[in-house]
């Protein structure tokens, strides 16, 4: 069993799935993954609301991070509502625009956990599939089952190089356009991308342009870059130049990205 999560297509929709094994029985797994007291010792955000189906369910923060740089009131407050609580053995609830469900499967002495989330759009998943990752670690340390730690921004590249947002689309008239999504609103989203240097790296000037429209859940937004032509080492520069906004977007964090590992595939996509 791989602790990395996978990206699977099922009934049409892009969902990410992860197993655990813990060596503690599933009633105590099923209090770690519902009670909101321990869910909190994990779970990105606080789950407040009654455990029950139908009720709803309020995600806050109450902790700034440790580098100051994200505060609780600038957090976006997500609502969703509880689909299926059947204890000891199924949770699942919507997260903002997306659904994650929560199964408990005996295994011996211990508990399977499996865990999925439905995305609302494909270019979350590598983002989404690091956080996810680090906060079932979490889970694991607050069970006893603490496995190998592993550096965040390390387990964000890996999965951002293999789930992570989706080849541009080459153009005939030479440029090339990535479609990305996020949970903020399309003001801010105009905002952070126009403030190109703080997310591409300094003294970046290039020749694009974007479009962003609301979205049930925060924006949707096309990047288009007008001369790709066909070159692959400049298509992946800004496929890691996006992956970089796309964390920036969400969390507020500049991280370089190598454009390494997307040069053969975009060599493959404009066939040269």
């Amino acid at each position: 069993m791989s602790d990395y999560g996978t990206l699977e297509t099922i009934d049409g929709q892009h969902v990410l799935r992860f197993e655990r094994r813990f060596s503690q029985p599933v009633e105590r797994v099923w209090r770690a993954v519902t009670d909101p007291g321990e869910m909190k010792m994990w779970f990105p955000s606080n789950v407040e609301g009654d455990r029950r189906v139908g009720a709803e369910l309020v995600f806050s923060y109450d902790v700034v991070d440790e580098n100051d740089r994200i505060h609780p009131e600038e957090m976006p407050v997500f609502v969703g509502e509880v689909l299926r609580f059947e204890p000891p053995r199924l949770f699942e609830f919507t997260w903002g625009g997306e659904v994650l469900r929560l199964e408990l499967l005996g295994d011996g002495d211990g508990t399977r956990l499996l865990f999925s989330q439905i995305l609302s759009h494909r270019s979350t998943a590598g983002r989404n599939g690091s956080g996810w990752h680090g906060c079932l670690t979490a889970l694991e340390a607050l069970l006893g089952d603490a496995g190998e730690e592993v550096d965040g921004f390390d387990l964000y590249d890996d999965y951002v190089a293999r789930i992570g947002i989706q080849l541009g689309k080459a153009n005939t008239d030479g440029s090339m356009t990535w479609e990305l999504a996020t949970h903020v609103g399309p003001t801010r989203a105009e905002q952070v991308i126009a403030a190109i240097g703080e997310w591409a790296g300094d003294d970046v000037e290039a020749p694009i342009r974007c479009e962003v429209a609301p979205a049930e859940h925060g924006a949707v937004y096309r990047v288009t870059h007008e001369r790709i032509d066909a070159d692959p080492e400049l298509a992946a520069v800004w496929h890691a130049r996006l992956t970089q906004l796309d964390l920036y977007m969400a969390a507020g964090v500049f991280h370089p990205v190598s454009p390494a590992p997307w040069i053969e595939r975009y060599k493959e996509l404009l066939g040269v």
